[in-house]
């Protein structure tokens, strides 16, 4: 997946593929929850960096990028396959509508226990 010339993890395929899940209830994980995994099974997890000139985020998209980051840090997701050095972000978007949200949990849910 392309957006603005760099490559991305399709969101589907970070979840079918890569096996990226957040808690049950949808949640992202903490920091102290991550901190004792394998590093190369935590994402981290931050908005879009897309300004206006206004100073508002235009990009309500979020993204996981390989690895524990502080800065920026929405929280964090854990994968079933470990990233290596040259992989690329993925696209991890959790819309704020409640219900919008429900579903969204529901179809990870059950792609994960398709495995």
């Amino acid at each position: 997946m392309n957006i603005n010339g760099y490559d991305y993890i399709s969101e589907q395929d970070f979840v079918a593929h890569w096996g990226a899940h957040a808690k049950p209830n949808g949640d992202l994980y903490f920091y102290d929850e991550v901190r004792s995994l394998p590093v190369e099974h935590v994402w981290t997890v931050s908005e879009g960096a897309d300004i206006d000139e206004d100073g508002f985020n235009r990009d309500d998209s979020w993204y996981a990028s390989p690895g524990i980051f502080f800065t920026n840090a929405l929280g964090y997701l854990i994968t079933d396959r470990p990233w290596a050095d040259d992989t690329h972000d993925a696209v991890w978007y959790l819309d704020d509508d409640d219900e919008a949200r429900e579903e969204r949990r529901k179809d990870f849910v059950s792609v994960l226990e398709e495995k």
